[in-house]
């Protein structure tokens, strides 16, 4: 595989991966704070957590509030 090859493949996967998360932020922008936070504990897909904590983060979270609702157990 050439040089370039692997540069646009590299570029193609990096856009797939915004993509999901963008389709994330855009399935979950309706949901409540709380809803939120109980889909992020739950969450095992790495887009899927970035999606939503960018979404809290949107809400006013902060990231140091954010890893620590990531981690929280579930009730």
């Amino acid at each position: 595989m050439s040089f370039w090859q692997k540069l646009f493949i590299a570029d193609q996967q990096q856009n797939e991966h915004k993509n999901q998360i963008s389709c994330v932020e855009n399935d979950y922008s309706c949901k409540s704070n709380e809803q939120l936070i109980q889909t992020l504990s739950k969450a095992v897909d790495e887009d899927v957590i970035i999606g939503i904590k960018k979404l809290l983060a949107s809400r006013g979270y902060s990231r140091k509030e954010l890893n620590e609702l990531q981690h929280l157990p579930l009730q």
